[in-house]
């Protein structure tokens, strides 16, 4: 009895102490979600906070945002700074039918500007976006610097690592940065020896290592970037893997999307790899900071294009204030298709205001998720919208993973963030917006293919849905801090 009775205070004392961590550090849902964790699961509750819940997120994107100032500062005094530095008092933002949107993003995108002088295609599906891949890291002379999230042990995987062992044969300067947690078999099973051995440059990115003092799987490197030659830019969705490609996956891949451009914004898009590269390997930045990565940046086309990074360094700006200010500057239309849609109340609100106010609001999710309890979340939000107006149409398999905001059919934003919590606030992400005729044309086609595919869920029915549907949902949706 006298056991019992120090196993029950010690878990009184215990809980009472992360409770104190817990009201200091959390916002109210994350506080009362693991108020209820830490009580209701004696021990197990607490080991759950430790592990999962304390406020290590800050202080590894101070690590970040502190590499990121350092190799910023030495960028200043680097020879090539003149063609990668970014003047925030002079933003270049030509007029065009998309200024009303950039005004109300660029706040959020500082450092990097609106530039001109760009050529870009849409990418669809593994099957146009590894083409396009293959062939510019075969045509690459100087430099190939790649990132993914995942970096899958198949097919795929092994015809883009032979591609680069080429190259790097050849004597091409190539780099190849991935994240651990995404990519966790693939690291742990020697998949990137082969690659080291013929001078390909391999590196993870993670905030979970003990021997460096860091334990944060919360901090994900989720962008998926690849630069040749400082020239051609791609920017999107897609990992690296066989679901993606309809002859590996059954002849039905993942739905998702890549941006292929060429132009000045390359060089943003650089920069901010180099940053992370940097973070990961601590080379002398004069290393990582080369003539040949930064080339004398032309002209090439017409659209207009602006980098935008995400992460928690950004300290609340980056990806989550641009997809705010480019809904809430709407004028005529809003088409959104993301694959998981648990987002923070500003953006339900802007989204329902926006409705209200007459703009056309469509969202485009997944019928069928590949986490169901994400599913479940993102179902309990379509009340308060389906009654603004706003349309839902969810999507039939399989799988939609891309990503797309389209405001007023002359803006385009797409790239590597979801609208949930975990890429608005925790995820390093990188999205880039578009202001092209050609582009945002096919960017609004291709929403109304996936809506062509879509069943639209109407508010009648909705509202009958059963009382344990309901009560699922709302579960589910306590964990969206997590999600």
């Amino acid at each position: 009895m006298g056991s019992l009775t120090l196993v029950g205070l010690g878990h009184v004392v215990l809980a009472s102490i992360l409770s104190l961590d817990i009201i200091r550090h959390k916002r109210p849902v994350s506080a009362v979600l693991w108020l209820g964790v830490v009580w209701a699961f004696p021990y197990g509750g607490a080991l759950g906070y430790l592990s999962f819940g304390v406020d290590r997120v800050t202080r590894g994107a101070k690590a970040r945002a502190a590499s990121n100032a350092f190799i910023e500062r030495y960028a200043m005094l680097h020879p090539t700074f003149e063609r990668i530095a970014v003047d925030e008092r002079h933003v270049d933002r030509p007029d065009s039918p998309a200024s009303h949107v950039f005004r109300a993003t660029d706040p959020a995108v500082q450092p990097f500007r609106v530039l001109r002088g760009h050529r870009l295609k849409l990418l669809v599906d593994g099957d146009q976006f590894f083409p396009a891949l293959f062939e510019a890291v075969g045509a690459a002379r100087a430099s190939v610097n790649l990132q993914t999230y995942i970096f899958r042990r198949d097919r795929t995987g092994r015809e883009l690592l032979e591609l680069l062992i080429e190259r790097a044969r050849a004597g091409v300067e190539v780099r190849l940065l991935y994240d651990r947690f995404g990519s966790t078999f693939a690291h742990f099973s020697g998949f990137f020896d082969a690659p080291r051995r013929a001078g390909v440059r391999v590196l993870s990115i993670t905030q979970a290592n003990l021997l460096k003092g860091r334990f944060q799987i919360n901090l994900r490197n989720h962008r998926k970037v690849a630069i040749m030659d400082g020239r051609v830019g791609f920017v999107g969705g897609i990992n690296i893997h066989d679901q993606n490609r309809t002859e590996y996956a059954e002849g039905a891949p993942i739905r998702d999307y890549h941006v292929q451009f060429e132009g000045p914004a390359v060089r943003d898009l650089q920069f901010l790899f180099i940053q992370d590269w940097f973070f990961a390997s601590r080379e002398p930045p004069d290393q990582v900071l080369s003539q040949s990565l930064f080339p004398s940046p032309g002209l090439v086309g017409e659209g207009l294009v602006q980098v935008v990074p995400g992460g928690p360094e950004r300290q609340g700006a980056g990806i989550l204030d641009a997809f705010f200010g480019a809904i809430v500057s709407a004028e005529r239309s809003v088409s959104i298709v993301t694959p998981y849609f648990v987002p923070d109340e500003p953006i339900l609100q802007a989204l329902r205001y926006s409705a209200l106010r007459g703009v056309a609001v469509r969202i485009v999710v997944p019928k069928v998720s590949n986490h169901r309890y994400t599913e479940f979340a993102t179902r309990s939000l379509y009340g308060g919208l389906l009654e603004a107006g706003v349309r839902i149409f969810e999507r039939r398999p399989p799988f939609i993973h891309g990503k797309a905001l389209v405001v007023d059919d002359v803006y385009a934003m797409l790239g590597s963030a979801n609208l949930d919590y975990r890429s608005l606030h925790l995820n390093f992400e990188t999205n880039i917006e578009v202001a092209d005729t050609d582009f945002v044309r096919a960017a609004v086609e291709q929403v109304a293919a996936e809506i062509a595919m879509s069943e639209e869920v109407l508010e009648a029915d909705y509202l009958r849905r059963s009382l344990p549907r309901q009560l699922a949902e709302r579960f589910c949706y306590l964990f969206q801090p997590m999600l």
